[in-house]
């Protein structure tokens, strides 16, 4: 039986064929190129279905999944798969016969959205990609993992840390699903000048979700030479400096001791009171409230 997964702006990216509870997902977090699920899916026979997006998924918990499959020959062959394999089907999500109940990370990312990543990297985006079945990459399994828990979070890192992971995600997918090179890595730094106007931008737009293509278009760069080209300038990514210049933001803004923590935490973009604590204190090694009391 095939079984629905409603969204917002990722409509129908998943699929799913068998009764199943749902433990987290992103839907209604407004994520435009991925969608996320943790789901315990019962035993059972599932017909095979045509995909419009690549899925990838993820076998978590600690239970084996175990049962038969049709390959592309039309055969019957039966199939294990250890906690922590991932499989990746595009085009087509062969009939399945699971014989216990598992629980699975699912993952999908935009057709459109990979298309355009693949028009940056000059490759083509095939029809499909390379199906994987049980396979082992500890890279997807770990971006799939941050997707999940920042799906569990309700979305608290905010847009940009989103647009990087699934960035990074729809690369890795493209390297395992095509089989490519590397390709073309862009080894320079961001000019200074353009660097400056990137910055400028996040500071004055601090309380805004800044995305990833704004900050790019900003640059004069593609997404992917835009990404590399900041690392290589400033040493971490652009959800991480712009994390940087809110804490700076938050700490100047403290020095007003009139001023609550949670508009502090609005007026430098944190979601909530706890989301700044929480990045506070990574950062600065302590929570606002000490840090407030010791200036």
């Amino acid at each position: 039986m095939k079984v629905g997964i409603e969204r917002s702006s990722t409509a129908d990216l998943l699929v799913v064929r068998a009764p199943s509870l749902r433990i987290t997902s992103s839907a209604g977090l407004g994520w435009n190129a991925v969608a996320v699920e943790r789901l315990r899916v019962k035993p059972g026979e599932r017909s095979e279905t045509v995909l419009a997006h690549p899925v990838v998924y993820l076998m978590s918990g600690q239970q084996v999944s175990y049962g038969e499959r049709l390959d592309r020959r039309g055969h019957l062959i039966p199939y294990t798969k250890e906690p922590g394999a991932i499989s990746l089907y595009s085009g087509l999500l062969p009939t399945v016969h699971q014989k216990n109940e598992v629980e699975i990370v699912a993952c999908a990312l935009d057709t459109t959205f990979m298309t355009e990543l693949a028009a940056e990297q000059e490759t083509g985006f095939p029809a499909e990609l390379r199906e994987q079945v049980g396979s082992r990459d500890e890279s997807l399994a770990g971006l799939i993992r941050l997707l999940e828990e920042e799906a569990k979070s309700g979305g608290l890192s905010g847009r940009l840390y989103v647009e990087h992971l699934t960035y990074a995600l729809g690369l890795r997918l493209l390297s395992v699903g095509m089989k490519r090179g590397d390709g073309h890595i862009y080894k320079n730094a961001l000019p200074h000048p353009r660097l400056r106007r990137v910055v400028e931008r996040m500071e004055a737009e601090l309380d805004t979700g800044l995305d990833l293509k704004t900050l790019a278009l900003e640059s004069g760069y593609s997404r992917n030479h835009f990404l590399r080209m900041f690392r290589a300038a400033t040493g971490c990514t652009p959800h991480r400096y712009l994390l940087h210049l809110r804490v700076k933001r938050a700490q100047d803004l403290m020095k007003n001791k009139s001023m609550r923590l949670i508009d502090v935490a609005l007026a430098c973009g944190f979601s909530s009171h706890a989301h700044l604590s929480q990045v506070f204190r990574q950062m600065v090694g302590a929570t606002p409230s000490e840090y407030r009391r010791a200036i």
